[in-house]
């Protein structure tokens, strides 16, 4: 078992080189670094040869007419569904700029949905196969309960490293706005860079807009493309609840502060 640091070691990390050193890792940003290496090995998962994939991309082509006038909608091409580094002008969530990493889905639902597309709007979805066993690094650990981790005044190792992963988990599926993406994603890409480090070919994270898994390839090369088909978004549906307000109330006790009480109120 790693030793990270604490619970927020993630987000503690994602702070700090996002508000104050990008390039030279050292104090507590250095220390969680050399954690993520050492816990990543535990998290690897063999993804077999053969294993098929579905990577979606906004937009379609159409051919020339036909004796009756008329243009059929086609996929896009082999070379657009296909990341090249001479176009990659902006970083991902695991890549930066210019670098051709080849993002993935499980599921066709999960492909078309992260391209966040518009009603009407069309897409290619290309299925991607696996050319040889690869191994990847899962970034999630499970299922965890809010309130253990909140009212814990202490937390088990395993516990830390649990809730750091979903941490992780979290930052690479969460949707992030066009503007604020360079910034967003500098934490991710570097985990994702210590990731290949340590030799790794990708990794997984849940998806923040569907429920299928995100894969992420360090070389696009690994899988090849073996079908193109063109969708069309039919409608959009937003699924709406209360969260919860938390209120927390902290005592001190020997000296240090304690949770003495939580509650929560939804409008």
């Amino acid at each position: 078992m790693n030793a990270f640091e604490s619970e927020r070691s993630f987000w503690d990390f994602a702070r700090t080189v996002r508000s104050e050193r990008r390039f030279i890792f050292d104090g507590k940003a250095g220390s969680f670094l050399a954690a993520v290496r050492v816990a990543s090995h535990a998290r690897a998962r063999v993804l077999k040869a053969g294993r098929g994939f579905y990577r979606a991309q906004v937009g379609s082509e159409f051919a020339p007419e036909d004796e009756m006038g008329i243009k059929a909608e086609c996929p896009l091409s082999v070379t657009r569904m296909v990341p090249d580094p001479m176009y990659i002008k902006r970083g991902g969530r695991a890549n930066p700029s210019g670098f051709a990493y080849l993002y993935l889905a499980t599921d066709e639902r999960t492909a078309l949905a992260e391209m966040r597309p518009w009603v009407g709007e069309s897409l290619t979805l290309a299925i991607f196969e696996i050319q040889k066993d690869i191994n990847i690094v899962v970034c999630q650990a499970g299922p965890e309960d809010l309130g253990v981790r909140l009212f814990e005044e202490s937390h088990s190792p395993e516990k830390i490293d649990q809730y750091v992963w979903n941490d992780i988990s979290r930052a690479f599926g969460r949707p992030v706005n066009r503007e604020d993406q360079e910034s967003a994603y500098l934490p991710t890409q570097i985990l994702a860079e210590t990731f290949r480090a340590e030799g790794f070919d990708g990794l997984a994270y849940r998806s923040g807009l569907e429920r299928g898994t995100n894969v992420v390839l360090f070389d696009h090369r690994i899988a090849n493309l073996t079908h193109r088909f063109v969708y069309a978004l039919q409608k959009v549906r937003y699924d709406f609840a209360a969260l919860p307000n938390f209120a927390i109330h902290r005592v001190k006790d020997s000296g240090r502060q304690v949770i003495d009480e939580i509650h929560a109120e939804s409008p």
